[in-house]
């Protein structure tokens, strides 16, 4: 070994299991916080719509909870303005995406900012399967697809 080389800090690869394990907690906590939000805007009156823009100058808006179409057209986005509010004169409908409960992080003690944002990265990616996240920080397949799935 050279005589400069850095020895590996003791515990990295259980800091970096507890790391990847705290981000699927703040997923399901994150999700769950939106959910309940969700239902009480339901609840107060609110209709929780999808969709936008879905062709050059097509758009459509769908039922988030349902999927069912509401209404679609063509037009820029004066003629999806123009259709929504006479569809929803009372502005009850909000958009899934713009629902928030806050931004919440995961500390990544005794890791540094570029291997925490690799492992953010390695949760994220499609081809990253739950069996491997689940091999990874010793959960069942069950658990971190339920961690990992959004509602």
């Amino acid at each position: 070994m050279p005589l400069n080389a850095r020895i590996p800090q003791a515990g990295t690869d259980t800091a970096v299991r507890d790391y990847v394990q705290a981000l699927l907690r703040q997923y399901r906590s994150e999700d769950d916080a939106r959910q309940e939000k969700i239902r009480a805007l339901e609840e107060a009156g609110h209709r929780i719509v999808d969709g936008g823009q879905t062709g050059h100058d097509e758009w459509e808006v769908t039922d988030w909870r349902t999927g069912d179409l509401i209404i679609s057209g063509t037009g820029d986005y004066h003629a999806y303005d123009a259709a929504t509010a006479r569809l929803d004169p009372d502005g009850k409908w909000l958009h899934v995406e713009t629902i928030e409960t806050g931004p919440t992080s995961v500390e990544p003690v005794g890791l540094p900012a570029s291997l925490a944002e690799a492992c953010q990265d390695w949760l994220g990616y499609a081809a990253t399967t739950d069996e491997d996240v689940a091999q990874f920080v010793g959960w069942s397949v069950e658990e971190v697809a339920r961690h990992r799935k959004a509602d």
